[in-house]
């Protein structure tokens, strides 16, 4: 898996300018409901959801980078980020990773939780 991660790295691509000309970041929203749209999608991706602790920076306007390896284009929103904890099946949490949650017009485009080798494979469209 480590040895991938150059690769996938290096498949990732960042906006044009006409892309950053052309942005739609969605509407504005509000700093407890981009926290509460991120922490629902990620708490919903462990066991036990009711167990989940996160740690979380401000949300922020920005982009997630295209991933052309999982047919993903670049998508602009608000950025939530930060880093969670949560049970796994057998009651033992998995220890802090941390986690990205691109929100665009109140809902969820894209997220992803690092897993054990620090790689953080987005999910969505």
């Amino acid at each position: 898996m480590l040895a991938s991660l150059p690769f996938l790295a290096a498949c990732t691509l960042g906006p044009t300018q006409e892309q950053l000309y052309r942005a739609n970041y969605g509407r504005d929203i509000p700093a407890a409901e981009c926290v509460s749209l991120a922490e629902r999608v990620i708490a919903d991706s462990f066991t036990d959801p009711g167990s989940v602790q996160f740690r979380h920076s401000p949300c922020f306007k920005g982009y997630w980078k295209a991933a052309p390896t999982l047919n993903m284009g670049v998508e602009f929103g608000w950025i939530q980020q930060g880093e969670v904890n949560g049970k796994k099946p057998d009651g033992k949490y998995v220890g802090v990773r941390s986690y990205k949650v691109l929100i665009r017009d109140g809902a969820v485009i894209r997220y992803c939780i690092n897993d054990m080798d620090r790689i953080c494979t987005p999910i969505g469209r």
